[in-house]
C-alpha cells in the first residue's frame, strides 16, 4: 500500500454555517491531525482539497474558501480546488495521486455524505483503493457518518502502519 492523505473541505463556509457540521468535526479534530501528523512523519503526500462554490461565496481569497485554522496543513502541503462533490471531477486529482507513485488514498474531512463519499467513488473510478480514516470523516448527522463508515472500507493508523510500503 503507497497511500496519500486527501484532507476534504474542512472549509470555514461550512463551518460557520452549521453547528452540527461544525461540532462533527471538533469532535474528530483529533483523529484528523494525528493522521497529518502520520503521514507528514511517513513522507507521505498530503493532498488538502477545497471545495469553490460561487453561489455560497466560497471563493478562493475569501475567508469562507480558507481551511479552518485548527487543522494541522500547512503551505508545503498539495492543494486542489474542485467544484464538484468528487474530488477527481475535472481536477487532475487521479494523475497528481498517481505521479505521486501512490495507489491508496485516505480520506479525511467533510461531508461524510457528501464529498467524502463521492471522493471514495471517484478513486474507485481512478483505480485506486481508497479508504476511510476511522474517526476522520464528519457530517451534520451523525447517522451519515456512522453509513459511511459502513459501506466505505475503513482503516486506522495502526492499520496504515502494519501496511504501507
Amino acid at each position: 500500500m503507497k497511500p496519500a492523505l486527501l484532507v476534504v473541505d474542512i472549509q470555514n463556509a461550512w463551518l460557520d454555517e452549521n453547528k452540527d457540521l461544525k461540532k462533527s468535526i471538533e469532535k474528530r479534530l483529533d483523529a484528523i491531525n494525528e493522521a497529518i501528523d502520520w503521514f507528514r512523519s511517513h513522507k507521505r503526500p498530503i493532498i488538502v482539497i477545497s471545495h469553490e462554490d460561487k453561489e455560497s461565496g466560497t471563493l478562493q481569497g475569501t475567508k469562507a474558501f480558507e481551511f479552518a485554522k485548527s487543522v494541522k496543513i500547512m503551505d508545503s502541503d498539495i492543494k486542489v480546488t474542485k467544484r464538484y462533490p468528487n474530488s477527481f471531477n475535472k481536477t487532475g486529482l487521479k494523475g497528481m495521486v498517481r505521479k505521486l507513485g501512490c495507489n491508496t488514498v485516505v480520506i479525511v474531512g467533510l461531508s461524510a455524505s457528501g464529498c467524502v463519499l463521492g471522493t471514495v467513488f471517484g478513486a474507485v473510478d481512478s483505480d485506486l483503493n481508497p479508504y476511510l480514516l476511522k474517526g476522520g470523516v464528519a457530517s451534520h448527522s451523525e447517522e451519515h457518518v456512522r453509513f459511511a463508515e459502513e459501506i466505505c472500507s475503513t482503516i486506522t493508523l495502526e492499520m496504515l502502519e502494519k501496511r504501507v510500503v
